[in-house]
């Protein structure tokens, strides 16, 4: 006996991913941010962990320690390597954009640093926050383009539905007073 599987769901969408690109460019970016960072400015991976304060030196504006550019780094390299893929450029931009969005937040309480640890000017922390908010968003982006096949006729749904009614009995047949009436037969035709 052949059994048929039956899927209910709709195709997958054959159209241009609007987060693989963005994506691919803010991890360029950030990953170049972080390799600079390191070669010319401080690489410094001193710390004060959980309330002093450390201090770097600044890049296009933005300061940064030895612990500052290896995160820009890594979030750019996530990035890079989540963004071949729709769904993995998505997943990376949420968490990365999570990830520098709470540092940002942390950073703006803390003061001049994230837990003595990563430091911060207001610079760093408007890149981390704008960055962060950007990919948050860039996260939500759909697929646009033309749907491959149609939509399903029946859902699984409808036809196990049908299947149990199959077997029920027909409103011809059942008696107005509700009452047991003979069905007619298998033979018999019911014209």
């Amino acid at each position: 006996m052949a059994s048929t599987t039956y899927d209910d769901t709709a195709p997958p969408r054959r159209g241009v991913s609007l987060a693989k690109g963005p994506v691919a460019i803010i991890g360029i970016a950030a990953l170049a941010l972080g390799i600079l960072g390191f070669i010319f400015a401080d690489r410094s991976f001193n710390f004060d962990f959980p309330s002093g304060t450390v201090e770097g030196d600044t890049l296009f504006g933005i300061e940064g320690n030895g612990w500052t550019w290896i995160m820009f780094a890594a979030a750019g390299l996530l990035l890079l390597l989540g963004s071949p893929i729709h769904w993995g450029a998505k997943s990376m931009a949420f968490i990365v954009g999570v990830a520098l969005g709470v540092g940002a937040l942390i950073a703006l309480s803390d003061g001049n640093d994230i837990l003595g640890i990563i430091a911060t000017n207001n610079w760093t922390k408007l890149i981390m926050g704008a960055a962060g908010a950007g990919l948050v968003l860039l996260s939500m982006m759909p697929r646009v383009g033309r749907r491959r096949g149609g939509a399903p006729v029946a859902t699984r749904r409808e036809r196990e539905i049908e299947a149990e009614r199959r077997f029920d009995r027909d409103p011809e047949t059942a008696p107005a007073n509700g009452t047991a009436a003979t069905r007619a037969g298998t033979l018999e035709d019911r014209r």
